[in-house]
Order: structure tokens, then C-alpha cells, then sequence
């Protein structure tokens, strides 16, 4: 693994700039995989497409469809792979921005002090998140001088506490959310928290927070899009009074993330930290939340193709069994469609109805009217009642013509599943892309007394949106407050 001033980057790159060419000269002849539609991949020729020799590989008696697994996973190939799709499956992985997590950010005394007194409506997944993000927020607090961190959809507000309470030298922080129920929520609990904190236990354990805890932490519904980053800053500004203050985001959606990142470069705050997720919520082109760098302008992925950004192909193997019912669930979405569109429901360009995920509920329903076919007749079947039933349709296929169409499109599970790896392969480059994109933006508004950082904070198989981004403007001690 290799960096640039903190910038971290795959080996054989010493320039983000660098790195970020390549990335967009390999992606570009592959765009077409990143940028193909699942739903319409049977009544459109996306298997064609593929180089005929990768298709004549994949559909050969000797390819197991399992094999697709440890291929995302690990860039895994045989012996009997076609030597440009081993190059391909190489040059993917060989791209992929830097995912292994850079040590633990908080001591084993700040995660027990979260897991004692702050875990209220936290997953185990969400836990380590916040133990992590909230100890390098106070790294960053402290080594910029900065007494006021806002916490950018600050959610129930499960950062914010753990920043706000998690230390006696915490800086007080202002979370902030566009809804008023989310407000409610975390304030209801704050006052938990706080209940807890103040109790004989936390005493009797030697709990050290800061001084006056209730004011520590203030909640204030506002909006954040790329619109009102200087209502933000406003905001921001007065609350901090003549203190020094900072930013900071978890799992910051789409164009949020941008929106905070906007929000530093144009403001006076001291720094900012934030975790974007959420990338096929991000808009595009000038003005928009990408591209925001100089380097990057030109680029263009489409929504398709940032949904491919959000896939997390390092955690098939150990969810093996999630991963093949994905496989499945992709093919019945497309089956269903193939359905309606040849038997004249569905024009061929017309829009695809989003179904989302269809319950165990609506399933059992739908088997009341499909009877005993057997086998994965019977699971399209039951899917396509239920699915049908979710999108409000009263047309109805018969079991009879949804087994004919399963049966006409067999091939289409493999070919699916074939194509749904080689684009989610894809995956890493365009984050990679995404991620570099906003950490040169900030480092050409950090001035000379600051910097950039870009690396993994979390584990990947935990949290596949992984990367953090840091930066700051100089402060008491003028280093970036983090643990290498």
C-alpha cells in the first residue's frame, strides 16, 4: 500500500492524480458493465456484450457457478480462464483503493466506556463505527484547537453522544438533522444517556465526563444539501460563538458528504471528518456532488454505475449463502420483467416499476395461489404473484406461463450472475474514484499549514463503506490528530 501526503493509494502509485488517470483509462473500454441494468438483461442483448471467449468460459460445462464467489472475493481464477479475463479480474483488484483498516482509532478504555453507558438502539456493527469515528473526531477536536464539532445527519444521534460525553477535554457538539423526528428521537436518548452518566454506577466506576453534560450537546433540526452549505456554516459559527470549530459525518448519504465537504472549503471550520456512503444517491456534472475536483471533471458514471460503486464484493465468501440468493433474486427481478414485456403488460422502454425487496409475508400470501409446482417453478412463481401484487398490477401470469418463461430463460440465471460479479468487480474503481475525487478537492483548500487524509477506518466485511475522509487547516499542534 502506497500514499500520497496521506492519501492512501494502491502500490505502485505515488500520486493521487496519478492514480486517479489510470483508474479512469482501465474503467473506461469496461463502462458498459458498471453502466448495464440487471432488470432489462433478458430482453435486452447485454450477455453479447461480453468478449466471446469469457462468454464460451462462463457457460462451459466445466464453470460452476460457485466459482464466481472466491473470483469477487480474491480475483480467484482456474486453469482454464481466458487470459484477458484474468487480466481483467487482476487489473480490478490491482485498483481497488486501499480497504484494509489502519488500526483502531479508540483504546479498549473508550470502547468499554461505550459498550457500558452509550449503546442504546446500537447494533454490534454500529458500535465499533461509532467507538472508532468518535475517538478520531476527538483526535482531530483536540489537535485543531476546535471546541464545537458538528455532527452532519447526526441520525438518534449515536456519535454525537459518545463525542459530546466520552471524555472529561470533550468539545461540545451541535448534531444536526433535516428531520424532526430524528431530533426527538436522539434527544429522548440523550436524556438516557445522561440519566446513566449521572448515576451511583458511573460514579462507583470512575466515569470522568465533562463538566455541565446537558449543555455539552444541543440538537437543531436543518437542512444540508449542496445548496445550504453556508446555512451550515452559519449555523455552525454561531453556535461556536468565538471558539474554533469542525465538522464531522457518519455515513454521510450521497451528496451529504459533498455538502459537508462544501461546507469546510467554504467556511471558516477547522476541520472535517466524514464517512460517505450512499453513492448512488449522489447527483452529477458542474455545481453537483460530482465531480468536485479538477482532476476528475469530464467524469461521468450515471446512477447505474454508482450503484455498482455501493456493491461489497469482500463480503460474499463469508455470507456465501446471502450472496447465491442474491444471484437468485436478481434473476427473478429480470424474469418477471421478461414476463410482463412479452406478454404485452410492459412496453419494452418503458421505466422498470421498483419492486424492493418482497417480505416473507407477501410471499406466503402469493403461495395460495400458485399450488404445488415444485422446485424454482415454484419460487418464480410465488415471486412473481407477490411481486405483482406489491406494484399494484391486477394482471396475473399463470403458474403454467411463468414455468415456460423460466424455462425459455435458463441460461439467464448464469449469465446474470456472471455479469452481476464482473460489474460488481467494478465496484472498488469507481469509489476509488469518488474517494480521491473529494480528497484532492479538500487539499486544494487546506492551505499550507494543513492536510488530507483518505483511509480505512473500519473493517471492510463489517462496514464495506469504510473510507474516511480528514482534513484540517493547522491547529495548536499543527498535525492531523490521527494514529497511524
Amino acid at each position: 500500500m502506497a500514499t500520497d501526503n496521506g492519501i492512501e493509494l494502491p502500490d505502485g502509485f505515488s500520486s493521487a492524480s496519478d492514480y486517479a488517470a489510470e483508474v479512469k483509462r482501465v474503467y473506461s473500454p469496461y463502462a458498459f458493465l458498471a453502466q448495464m441494468h440487471i432488470v432489462d438483461f433478458l430482453v435486452r442483448p447485454h450477455w453479447e456484450l461480453l468478449d466471446v471467449e469469457w462468454r464460451d468460459y462462463f457457460m462451459s460445462s466445466e464453470f460452476d457457478i460457485s466459482k464466481l464467489i472466491p473470483l469477487a472475493t480474491h480475483g480467484q481464477t482456474d486453469e482454464a480462464c481466458p487470459h484477458s479475463l484474468r487480466e481483467f479480474v487482476s487489473k480490478m483488484f490491482s485498483l481497488q483503493f486501499p480497504r484494509q483498516r489502519i488500526g483502531d482509532q479508540g483504546t479498549s478504555e473508550e470502547r468499554e466506556l461505550v459498550l457500558k453507558y452509550f449503546v442504546d438502539g446500537m447494533s454490534e456493527k454500529k458500535r465499533e463505527e461509532v467507538v472508532d469515528l468518535a475517538a478520531l473526531v476527538g483526535h482531530v477536536a483536540r489537535d485543531t484547537g476546535s471546541d464545537l464539532v458538528v455532527d452532519v445527519g447526526a441520525g438518534q444521534g449515536y456519535l454525537s453522544r459518545v463525542v459530546a460525553y466520552g471524555r472529561a477535554d470533550a468539545p461540545r457538539v451541535l448534531a444536526v438533522d433535516f428531520a424532526e423526528g430524528q431530533k426527538r428521537g436522539a434527544e429522548v436518548h440523550q436524556r438516557r444517556t445522561l440519566k446513566r452518566l449521572k448515576g451511583k454506577r458511573a460514579v462507583a466506576e470512575g466515569y470522568q465526563g465533562p463538566r455541565y453534560l446537558e449543555s455539552r450537546l444541543v440538537h437543531r433540526v436543518l437542512r444540508v444539501d449542496l445548496e445550504s452549505a453556508g446555512e451550515l456554516a452559519t449555523a455552525a459559527r454561531e453556535e461556536a460563538g468565538s471558539g474554533r470549530w469542525m465538522l464531522c459525518g457518519l455515513h454521510a448519504c450521497g451528496d451529504l458528504s459533498s455538502s459537508v465537504l462544501k461546507a469546510f472549503v467554504e467556511s471558516d471550520a477547522a476541520a472535517v471528518v466524514v464517512v460517505p456512503c450512499c453513492y448512488n444517491h449522489i447527483t452529477e456534472g458542474p455545481g453537483a456532488g460530482f465531480p468536485v475536483s479538477s482532476e476528475l471533471r469530464g467524469v461521468q458514471f450515471g446512477i447505474n454505475a454508482l450503484k455498482t460503486a455501493c456493491q461489497a464484493t469482500v463480503r460474499w465468501e463469508s455470507r456465501e449463502q446471502d450472496t447465491m440468493a442474491g444471484f437468485q433474486r436478481n434473476y427473478f427481478r429480470a424474469l418477471l420483467h421478461y414476463l410482463m414485456v412479452t406478454m404485452g403488460q410492459l412496453p419494452m422502454d418503458a421505466p422498470f416499476p421498483a419492486v424492493g425487496g418482497v417480505t416473507g409475508t407477501e410471499l406466503k400470501a402469493a403461495e395460495e395461489h400458485v399450488g404445488t409446482v415444485g422446485g424454482d417453478d415454484h419460487a418464480f412463481a410465488v415471486y412473481a404473484y407477490a411481486a405483482l401484487e406489491r406494484l399494484g398490477v391486477k394482471w396475473r401470469p399463470t403458474v403454467a406461463q411463468c414455468v415456460e418463461a423460466r424455462q425459455k430463460t435458463s441460461d439467464g440465471y448464469r449469465q446474470m450472475a456472471v455479469v452481476w460479479t464482473l460489474r460488481s468487480l467494478m465496484g472498488p474503481l469507481i469509489e476509488g474514484m469518488l474517494v480521491v475525487d473529494r480528497a484532492l478537492y479538500l487539499r486544494k483548500h487546506c492551505g499550507p499549514a494543513g492536510g488530507v487524509r483518505a483511509f480505512a477506518l473500519f473493517d471492510a466485511v463489517t462496514s464495506p463503506r469504510n473510507v474516511v475522509l480528514v482534513a484540517w487547516r493547522g491547529g495548536r499542534g499543527g498535525s492531523s490528530g490521527l494514529k497511524a
